[in-house]
This record gives C-alpha cells, structure tokens and sequence, in this order.
C-alpha cells in the first residue's frame, strides 16, 4: 500500500501513519487528497481548483452559528469523514478507502483499526443480515399499506419518547437514518449527509461513524447530485430498501382488525 500525500488546510493533526503523510501547501501539487476542519470558512471556489478528494474533520464540540454553516456545507461534499477519536491508523485506513472507491485501489486490512471500529462494524453486519432476512421474507409480509406519511409518523413517535424519558435511553441512531432514508426514497427526495445526521438525533461524530460503517456495510449508498457534482446525498441500498418495507407493512400489519 504506497504512502498516501495529505493536503492538511488548517488544524493541527499526526504529522503522519501508517500508509499515509500530511503535506503542507507548498507541496499541494503532489497532495492525494485534501483534509479540511469541518468549520473551514475556505471558499468552494479553493477546494475546486484544487480538484482532490476531501476528506472532513469533524470534532466533538458543538459548533457556533457561523461554523455550523460551514459544517453542513463541508458535510455535504466530503469524500470522507476524519472523526474525534480516530486514531491515525483510522485516519489511514479511511484516506486509503477513499482513494480506493475513486481509483479501484485495494484497501489493506489494519488491524488496530479494525478493533478501534469493530463494535460498530459487527452491528452494521448484523443489521444488514438482518436486512437482507427480511428482503428474502418480503413476499409473505403481506399486504399492509405503507406509505411516506406512515414512516413519518413513526419517526416522530420516536421523538415524542424525549418528552416523557431521557433523550439518550433511546440512542439508536442505525434505526434513525433507516426510517428517515425509507421515507424519503418514497417521496423522492434527496437526503443530503447533513440531513441525514439531522435525522439520526445524536452528535454530529456519532452519526457520521454510523453513515462511514453503514456505508462500508452495504446499507447505505452515496449518489452525486446531478445537479452539483461537489455534493452528495444519501440514500438505501435497494435490498435494504425492499428489506424497511417488509418490516413496515409486518408493523402496520400487526394493528390491522383481525
């Protein structure tokens, strides 16, 4: 695995890992890929001229008005998320991931990141296993009307819990983007990464650790906007599609009169 040239644009980070380097401006012409503070204010117009994969750092603490603006932007057209916590083998093993998607590369396996990540690597397995049981049973899921309106409905359902128990009891984040993802895949909508997190009702480092592992799993898709090419949405696999349905007419099943 050849040692990847990270551009850094501001924050300070592990001057290198295993498998990858940071580079500073002065060698931006030989730079693999650009890594940029979620509240960046850098313009588009910069990160453009570069032409690089992007890789977005996003840390823990919450972001004031102004950075929040740049986060949602940043969220919206990363190749790539860098998260608080990630250790500099992780960091490597997502650039190379990275890469690897935009150039056919083959990703080494790292073995201290995939224990840093195999709590939520083992869950997103299951829950695509989980998935794909529930496509192949869809046939006899019967008839139960679902609808765009109905998932909805259920979504803030699991809301309204957080007015009657602590908001972090219910911390499902997973189940969250599905609902949201399935929802809007029936009304045609697109579902920009911030969205996504919006939906998901954690901190923005927990959804986005579920969106990089559940993407990584199959489960969840990134399509380009075909109308900016610099942002990207995100919507479900069609068998996880098929398999949400299938749960949700055996849920709205189990209420109709006998």
């Amino acid at each position: 695995m050849r040692e990847l040239r990270i551009l850094a644009l501001g924050g300070t980070w592990p001057k290198a890992g295993p498998g990858w380097k940071i580079i500073d401006s002065a060698d931006a012409a030989n730079a693999d890929m650009a890594l940029l503070p979620a509240d960046s204010s850098l313009s588009d117009t910069v990160i453009d001229r570069l032409a690089l994969p992007l890789l977005v750092a996003v840390g823990d603490a919450p972001a004031a008005p102004g950075p929040e603006r740049h986060l949602d932007r940043w969220l919206d057209r990363a190749d790539g998320y860098v998260l608080a916590g990630d250790d500099a083998e992780t960091i490597g093993a997502v650039a190379h991931a990275v890469l690897g998607a935009q150039k056919g590369w083959r990703v080494a396996e790292q073995s201290a990141t995939a224990q840093h990540i195999s709590a939520l690597s083992a869950e997103a397995q299951r829950i695509a296993d989980a998935l794909a049981q529930l496509a192949r049973e869809a046939d006899s899921a019967g008839e139960a009307q679902v609808s765009a309106a109905m998932v909805r409905r259920l979504v803030k359902l699991r809301r309204d819990r957080d007015r009657h128990f602590p908001a972090d009891l219910f911390g499902d984040p997973a189940w969250d983007m599905l609902l949201d993802l399935t929802a809007a895949r029936m009304e045609r909508a697109d579902v920009a990464v911030s969205s996504l997190c919006v939906a998901a009702a954690v901190p923005t480092t927990t959804a986005l650790r579920w969106v990089r592992t559940l993407s990584q799993a199959g489960i969840f898709v990134r399509r380009t906007d075909p109308g900016d090419a610099r942002r990207v949405f995100i919507t479900l696999s069609d068998e996880a599609h098929d398999a949400m349905i299938a749960w949700l007419r055996r849920f709205s099943g189990a209420f109709q009169p006998r």
